[in-house]
């Protein structure tokens, strides 16, 4: 098994296809509760500029982007990373910028 890292998961956003993109069950499941936009979702991954890119475990990864319509919160996307370079999205929350700002104080 392949153990991507952040850079490898850096190039492979930026060369995947949407349509290869898949979504975990707990993402469909809580999308309208979460008020979760997915073609947002797909913009952020294809092309919208990050804010912060982390690895969490093996081959899973902490993307930090823009929240979509509150300038308060910060949009957080949990991918993790086949050997195929396929994409899953396991989960997709928001949480406030400042936790974002705090942990770039402490770096």
């Amino acid at each position: 098994m392949l153990d991507y890292n952040i850079e490898d998961a850096q190039r492979i956003l930026k060369s995947f296809d949407s349509v290869d993109l898949r979504l975990d069950n707990h993402i469909l499941d809580n999308w309208f509760e979460r008020e979760i936009n997915l073609d947002y979702i797909f913009d952020c991954l294809k092309g919208k500029m990050i804010l912060s890119i982390s690895k969490t475990s093996e081959n899973r990864f902490k993307l930090i982007y823009p929240h979509e319509k509150l300038k308060t919160k910060d949009l957080y996307i949990i991918i993790e990373i086949d050997d195929l370079e396929k994409i899953t999205v396991k989960t997709v929350y928001s949480f406030s910028k400042s936790r974002r700002q705090r942990e770039n104080e402490r770096k």
